[in-house]
């Protein structure tokens, strides 16, 4: 429980002992406040004539309303206040709301490229295996038309020398005929002469018979 307060303060010119549950200093303020309220109507003419009580009434009225007047400002304050901590309330509602959204919008962010990057990870992996692979046939492709080149070389090589050994042997025969045409034709032309001989003592017979 608070402790209840005394101090002296002078209003008016006068001593008074008062109590209260606020701090000391909040009482003296408020005596400086009665004082100032005081100094002011001490300056209007119209108050110094007015008698003791009316002079309180006047004080009583004018604290009153100060009193309503600051305490329609509090409750406007108060009002503006409590429109303000629901226009907060509603703007971290939205905050909250748009963290929310926000952390989802991450967690689908990453939940994305983490599939992506397994997705691409993936799909690296089976492009590298088959460009490895492409590469193997590549090299087995080119190791064969290696060997079917130098094997189309070696067939080449192999038709060369048996068209040159053909052409060497048809040559051979050519020559070999050529000889064997013209022994025959040296015994044709020894036949032929040896016929135009008998041929000529024939003629030469009949030609002296003819004349006997």
């Amino acid at each position: 429980m608070a402790m209840k307060n005394t101090v002296e303060v002078v209003i008016a010119g006068k001593v008074f002992r008062i109590s209260g549950y606020e701090s000391p200093e909040y009482l003296h303020q408020v005596a400086v406040y009665i004082n100032e309220k005081l100094a002011e109507f001490q300056k209007l003419e119209g108050y110094r004539k007015q008698s003791a009580d009316q002079k309180q009434l006047m004080l009583n009225m004018n604290l009153a309303d100060d009193f309503f007047k600051a305490k329609r400002q509090a409750d406007k304050l108060s009002a503006e206040l409590e429109k303000k901590d629901r226009e907060m309330y509603g703007i971290r509602h939205d905050l909250i709301e748009a963290q929310m959204d926000k952390e989802k919008l991450e967690t689908e962010k990453k939940e994305l490229e983490e599939k992506y990057s397994a997705e691409i990870k993936e799909w690296s992996e089976k492009l590298e295996s088959r460009k490895k692979d492409a590469e193997e046939k590549r090299q087995d492709l080119k190791r064969a038309l290696e060997n079917q080149e130098k094997a189309l070389e070696n067939q080449k090589k192999a038709l060369e020398a048996q068209r040159q050994s053909s052409q060497k042997k048809l040559e051979e025969q050519n020559q070999t005929a050529q000889k064997r045409l013209a022994e025959q034709k040296r015994g044709y032309d020894g036949e032929i002469e040896q016929l135009q001989r008998e041929i000529r003592d024939l003629r030469r017979k009949l030609d002296q018979k003819a004349n006997t």
